[in-house]
């Protein structure tokens, strides 16, 4: 049994670790543990029915009607679990409260020569750690944030950091949304705020050293608002500005938009939420251009009449500006005044 309190500890070595979930669909696309595969013991239907058994019946009859559920699936169960048996890999079994369905299926499985072990207090053990140690986690580092207009690049300077082997905290990542009205596209389902908060934990707790690179955010991004904790971690931090050419921030903002297979659809859907913003004439001939596949006048103008004017940098200091027209250079010229 491995308790949740040494997570962070599990995860300096969570190549060797795969992570089961064996709660609801509905549980688990809530939040869940980073990489952890879902093989439900119970459907979502299952456990409502169980959960109510137990409430008017009592714990035996509920006891009984699960094993009544359970019974009929355990070689199913057991051949996903096979599959996601590594050779010196362990496997690290939770629910929500490390109860009953991770207890039974640790157990049973393990007696057919199953490597698992079960998470202590499950799913609710991890957060409770989360919660406490996240903050505390935070004051252990000095960040260093990338400000600049839409479209200059920062995502994809703190990509170039990373896989150099500098230590990143991509928020946009942890929130998948890119911080605007705009920011979802492309991305599919959101990230609760809970995921949101896990990621960016183990984010952290992977960090080889002491200086984390991260880029500047508004406190909601998306649909997440950012604890106050890591918010103040940005503002206090030390702060450099990134700077490109309309050209390049037209490019910039294609590339992540416009990718293969995009869905027009859902890009005009987001343009006509700017009508509470922009007169309505110009929204129409947008979603004309967009519709035709002309992106590079919607996206300057938008760039000129929207997205310059609501976010803003004038009111930070920053350190140091960089030029990003040539990213390679400004990764190297950023390495270089930083490290």
């Amino acid at each position: 049994m491995i308790g949740a309190q040494k997570y962070e500890d599990l995860l300096k070595k969570k190549k060797k670790l795969i992570f089961i979930d064996v709660r609801s669909p509905v549980e688990y696309e809530e939040a869940h543990i980073p990489d952890a595969v879902n093989i439900p013991v119970f459907d979502n239907a299952e456990r409502e029915l169980i959960g109510t058994l137990y409430k008017k019946e009592g714990k035996r009859e509920a006891i009984r009607e699960a094993l009544k559920i359970i019974g009929p699936k355990i070689y199913d169960i057991y051949l996903e679990f096979e599959k996601n048996c590594e050779k010196d890999h362990k496997i690290v079994v939770y629910c929500a409260r490390g109860g009953m369905r991770s207890s039974t299926i640790t157990a049973l499985l393990k007696e057919f020569s199953l490597p698992l072990v079960k998470l202590e207090g499950g799913y609710k053990g991890y957060r409770q750690y989360l919660n406490e140690t996240l903050p505390v986690l935070i004051k252990n580092f000095q960040f260093i944030t990338l400000y600049g207009k839409t479209g200059s690049g920062k995502t994809n300077l703190l990509e170039k950091l990373e896989e150099l082997g500098y230590d990143i905290l991509d928020l946009e990542a942890c929130a998948n949304n890119r911080g605007s009205l705009l920011g979802g596209i492309g991305l599919g389902a959101r990230h609760s705020q809970k995921y949101f908060e896990s990621l960016v934990f183990e984010s952290l707790a992977k960090a080889k050293g002491s200086i984390i690179l991260t880029e500047g955010e508004s406190r909601r991004i998306g649909n997440i608002v950012m604890p106050d904790f890591l918010y103040n971690g940005l503002i206090n931090s030390r702060k450099i500005y990134v700077e490109a050419g309309l050209e390049k921030r037209i490019e910039t903002i294609k590339k992540e938009y416009i990718k293969e297979n995009y869905d027009s659809g859902e890009i005009v859907e987001a343009v006509e939420k700017l009508r509470k913003y922009i007169n309505s004439k110009q929204i129409d001939e947008y979603v004309d251009f967009i519709n035709n596949d002309k992106f590079d006048f919607v996206i300057s103008d938008l760039i000129e009449k929207y997205y310059d004017k609501v976010y803003s940098n004038k009111n930070k200091e920053y350190e140091k500006t960089f030029d990003n027209n040539d990213e390679e250079r400004c990764v190297r010229e950023i390495i270089e005044y930083l490290f």
